[in-house]
């Protein structure tokens, strides 16, 4: 097995076919024909099936897939620290935010790296958390911050805690029921949800946890969406509410479209998290960057405390 066959193998993957990914490599098709052959041949397992709509995986490929990604990353951020010790730094890091540390945190400590390091590009990925920490994994980024419930933990993720997300129900300020005190007053409207696939912490889960503690039938989720922006354009445009983090509504950015409903439930809070893969280190202005987004969220917010584990709620009947 040799880095040039997994580049191959991860081309053809990431391009869905042998002729397309030949010429995103600039190379011959039956060169990338042999390299997956004889992989295949050391593992004696098949890695992918060929129709004639173009490749699929299968399950030794899916496994193959992102160890070789992240054997790739790894050999890819080497290549990157040599060449960083030879002059002034260059090449590119990837990074995850949702949108709370997006809005927050990115904007002020980018100008001031981008000053430092003008040569670095950085590459923002947005998402939910399910999706920012499979590409964690998969060495697609080089770390993240997004939210996690307080008591989760990853063996392969580097977890490190910065401060909490206070969350809040969502609404555009001309909404009916934006002025609502409780949530039995918001017990027949619609909400958006977010595509989670049963995230521990999750805001579905604890929407749909408050609803059962006030003997409420479940909130109706009308929608579903991945990311908290896209939730945010139809919270703006509709009488849908959400539950997302209540900084939202003070950023410049919506402040004056969407509002906090004031309800007296309280639900359980998250962890917006510096999240990297154990098994690799981040480029040395990947660390630098890190560093400084860690460093400007402790200015910005409390850290960690104690409060409320997840699932419970203070709920006045």
């Amino acid at each position: 097995m040799t880095l040039s066959q997994l580049r191959a193998f991860c081309a053809v993957v990431d391009q869905g076919s042998f002729r397309a990914a030949a010429r995103a490599l600039d190379v011959a098709q039956s060169a990338l024909t042999r390299a997956i052959q004889t992989l295949e041949a050391e593992f004696a397992v098949p890695l992918v099936n060929r129709t004639p709509r173009g490749i699929s995986l299968t399950p030794f490929g899916e496994q193959l897939r992102g160890r070789a990604r992240s054997i790739l990353a790894d050999c890819d951020r080497v290549d990157h620290d040599m060449r960083l010790l030879q002059g002034e730094p260059s090449g590119s890091i990837a990074v995850g935010l949702t949108a709370e540390p997006l809005s927050e945190l990115l904007s002020p400590v980018l100008t001031r790296f981008a000053a430092r390091f003008p040569r670095v590009l950085v590459h923002v990925s947005s998402g939910s958390t399910q999706t920012l920490i499979h590409k964690v994994r998969d060495g697609q980024l080089d770390f993240a911050l997004c939210p996690i419930a307080p008591h989760v933990t990853d063996i392969d993720l580097s977890i490190e805690r910065l401060y909490q997300s206070v969350p809040a129900i969502i609404a555009r300020r001309a909404h009916p029921r934006a002025r609502a005190t409780s949530i039995r007053e918001l017990a027949d409207c619609d909400w958006v949800g977010f595509r989670t696939d049963g995230i521990t912490g999750g805001a579905a889960n604890r929407l749909f946890s408050v609803f059962a503690t006030l003997d409420l039938t479940p909130p109706k989720i009308t929608i579903t969406a991945d990311s908290l922006l896209e939730s945010l354009h139809l919270v703006l445009s509709t009488d849908y509410l959400m539950l997302g983090p209540k900084v939202l509504t003070e950023q410049d950015l919506f402040a004056g479209s969407v509002t906090a409903v004031p309800v007296r439930e309280r639900f359980s809070q998250r962890d917006v998290c510096f999240v990297r893969r154990h098994a690799s280190s981040p480029t040395l202005v990947a660390q630098e960057l890190a560093g400084m987004l860690v460093s400007y969220s402790r200015m910005r917010r409390r850290p960690v405390a104690a409060g409320l584990t997840d699932g419970e709620v203070t709920a006045r009947r």
